[in-house]
């Protein structure tokens, strides 16, 4: 078994510069970053969820000569070690849905048109890599509080597999916190602009309207037309302070929008040679020979002891 092992950290700064525009934007109700521990909670989770998980799943990258999906070359992997599909009579009773997955291999990557048979390979894959309770199984991550620094590890029995999948894990992960972290505040922008924009259109059309109004009644000769000039200067005036109010939240919407613009930066990604997990068999050997050689000690004394006690 190998494992591959890839450390990142969330590129941020709390007590510096994005620290002090957090305060400035929360006097505007336009808050600022969350804190490092909710987020590097937030990204544990995420990892385990299976929308990050089947992204890279079905990523292709060429082992040993072979492009195929990772979900393919997982599947080869746990079938040559025996622990993909149960055999036997009663297997295709084992989970009650009477789906054999012997010699399943995934033939696209259109998970809404997957069928029965593929989401239960999917599930056994997704299981596989983060356990029962969600918690890590040949997937683990985890985070330093104190450093805050952040690891990803894969196990497999093909060390090229376990360099493959925890790098695309963490890729499908990056793209999808760093979209998904400034959303509302995109959403805060557009809509910001979107009326700072209609403002300017307004305020156009009103400079306009005054100026063919001059253009057309040269002198002001009538009461009338004075009213009505007076009446479109007024709005300009009008739109021209709420042109300047929009402008100042289309500015804050701005900074708020770049300050939550946080982006995961690696530290170390793997690469081989990887060397093993598990002890090899020299080990097993030793440890078979050493135990094998105190049960046998043990049963002889155990056996003199028994035949003295009956002799007397």
């Amino acid at each position: 078994m190998y494992t591959a092992e890839l450390t990142f950290m969330i590129n941020d700064d709390e007590g510096g510069s994005l620290g002090s525009m957090a305060a400035v934007l929360g006097q505007f109700g336009l808050g600022g970053p969350g804190s490092t521990e909710s987020n590097l909670d937030k990204i544990i989770e995420l990892s385990r969820t299976r929308t990050i998980t089947q992204k890279a799943l079905y990523n292709k990258s060429a082992i040993d000569g072979q492009a195929d999906y990772l979900a393919n070359h997982l599947i080869s992997s746990l079938e040559a070690r025996k622990k993909w599909a149960k055999k036997g009579f009663f297997s295709r009773f084992s989970d009650g849905d009477g789906l054999n997955l012997s010699g399943f291999s995934f033939a696209h990557d259109s998970v809404p048109a997957f069928s029965l048979l593929e989401n239960k390979a999917l599930k056994s894959l997704h299981k596989h890599l983060v356990g029962k309770t969600k918690t890590g199984d040949a997937f683990q991550s985890e985070f330093s509080e104190l450093s805050g620094i952040m690891s990803f590890r894969m196990t497999s029995g093909h060390p090229q597999l376990s360099i493959d999948l925890v790098e695309n894990i963490f890729d499908e992960l990056s793209d999808y916190y760093t979209e998904k972290s400034g959303e509302k505040q995109r959403r805060d922008y557009d809509l910001v602009k979107t009326k700072y924009d209609s403002i300017q259109t307004k305020l156009n059309n009103i400079q306009y309207s005054i100026a063919k109004f001059d253009d057309e009644n040269q002198g002001l000769v009538r009461r009338t037309d004075q009213v009505r000039k007076r009446r479109l200067q007024g709005e300009e005036l009008k739109l021209g302070t709420m042109l300047g109010e929009a402008e100042k939240q289309l500015q804050l919407s701005e900074l708020s929008l770049q300050s939550n613009a946080a982006f995961i930066q690696v530290i170390d990604r793997p690469i081989p040679p990887l060397r093993p997990s598990n002890k090899g068999k020299f080990y097993f050997f030793l440890l078979g020979g050493l135990l094998g050689g105190f049960l046998g000690v043990f049963f002889v004394t155990a056996r003199k002891i028994y035949r003295d006690i009956m002799n007397s």
